[in-house]
């Protein structure tokens, strides 16, 4: 429909023009150059059908082209008012190649950019789907192992059950690790994320599983991101941090502080922490990580895939923002995330110490909270 008002329009001024160039004898250049700036216009508007188009160029310039050859046969123009028939209609022609180019171009964006949206919601349900087609027979063959070894007396057998438990708690670890990465990929929703509701509900999902001394650190910080990548990136530290940990005599701080226009994001634990070497080696790599880049310099005996800080670094690159490495007050590893407010493009990466300070944070011990200084 609007296809044809355009083009109706266009015919309407296009005869009007033609019949102000008979009535305006010595006048015709006028209307006749206010006729083809009328078609211009009208077609850059909308796209029209390639008969419309040509049928409309072909009987205007017939149209135009015998008032002006009429005039030059009386003696009313000269004859090189004539070369401005077949002039603008190889402007027409070339105005109607680059619109028609530049249509062209924006259905194919228009395209790509659906087929992206698709192509980002069947990993969303791919993700979706490995998490619980991986986790549920896992969790299934760690129950039936764990009444297996109930049953079994201390000897041989009971050993050789506890590495299949280590190598199906391994899985389960690796499998997260691939689900988590999954997520980080996709395109997710962003959104205005309390920050300190993040923490506490990390803090208190792990606190289940994981006997620790959590400490939430509150900022009262807000951060448009995506939640579900900042959870991933957070749980990837957690991990990495009750590797390095055990029993509820150490500590796991997951803390927000605020920085000139960017975000610390970070957890901390009391663990064995880095050491020198390692942090040498973690400042010497400069520059924004690539997709599955593995940081082999930062290893060492209890690392694994070496995915985790690199699956950290590539979402935090993305924003424009590294990754922290340094050590946290009671000695052991602190590993954050400098996340501008303002998306930024990827800029050089540096690694700094970790500044500390003393804070009031929450302790989290088994899903119950108490306020510690």
């Amino acid at each position: 429909m609007e296809r044809r008002r355009m083009v109706l329009l266009w015919s309407v001024v296009a005869t009007v023009c033609a019949a102000a160039m008979l009535a305006l004898p010595g006048s015709e250049t006028v209307p006749y150059h206010i006729g083809w700036a009328a078609f211009a216009l009208c077609f850059g508007l909308e796209q029209w059908s390639p008969r419309a188009t040509w049928v409309g160029l072909g009987v205007y310039t017939f149209v135009t082209g015998a008032i002006l050859v009429v005039r030059v046969t009386s003696g009313v123009l000269d004859w090189q008012e004539t070369t401005e028939i077949p002039l603008m209609l190889l402007l027409m022609a070339l105005m109607i190649w680059h619109v028609r180019r530049r249509q062209g171009a924006l259905s194919d964006l228009t395209d790509n950019a659906a087929r992206e949206r698709a192509e980002s919601t069947m990993r969303e349900l791919l993700t979706l789907r490995t998490s619980h087609e991986m986790r549920s027979p896992l969790m299934i063959s760690r129950g039936y192992l764990e009444m297996l070894m109930d049953r079994t007396p201390p000897g041989e057998d009971l050993d050789d059950l506890q590495v299949v438990e280590e190598e199906l708690a391994r899985l389960t670890r690796v499998c997260e690790r691939l689900v988590r990465s999954m997520r980080v990929g996709s395109d997710l929703e962003v959104t205005d994320v309390d920050i300190d509701a993040v923490l506490r509900q990390t803090a208190q999902r792990w606190a289940t599983v994981a006997p620790r001394s959590w400490q939430v650190e509150s900022s009262g910080l807000v951060l448009q991101c995506s939640t579900e990548r900042l959870r991933a990136c957070l749980d990837t530290l957690v991990e990495n941090a009750l590797r390095y940990t055990e029993g509820d005599e150490d500590t796991v701080l997951l803390y927000a502080r605020p920085m000139r226009d960017a975000i610390v994001l970070g957890v901390a634990d009391s663990g064995r922490g880095f050491t020198t070497d390692m942090l040498r080696t973690a400042a010497g790599q400069h520059g924004p990580a690539s997709t599955g880049e593995i940081l082999d310099g930062v290893r060492d005996d209890l690392s694994q895939t070496g995915l985790g800080l690199s699956l950290v670094r590539d979402v935090a690159t993305r924003r424009g923002g590294w990754v922290q490495l340094g050590v946290s007050p009671w000695g052991g590893a602190d590993v954050a995330m400098i996340l501008p407010v303002v998306p930024q493009v990827p800029v050089v990466q540096a690694i700094r110490p970790v500044q500390t300070s003393t804070v009031r944070a929450t302790q989290v011990r088994g899903g119950h909270r108490s306020r510690t200084a």
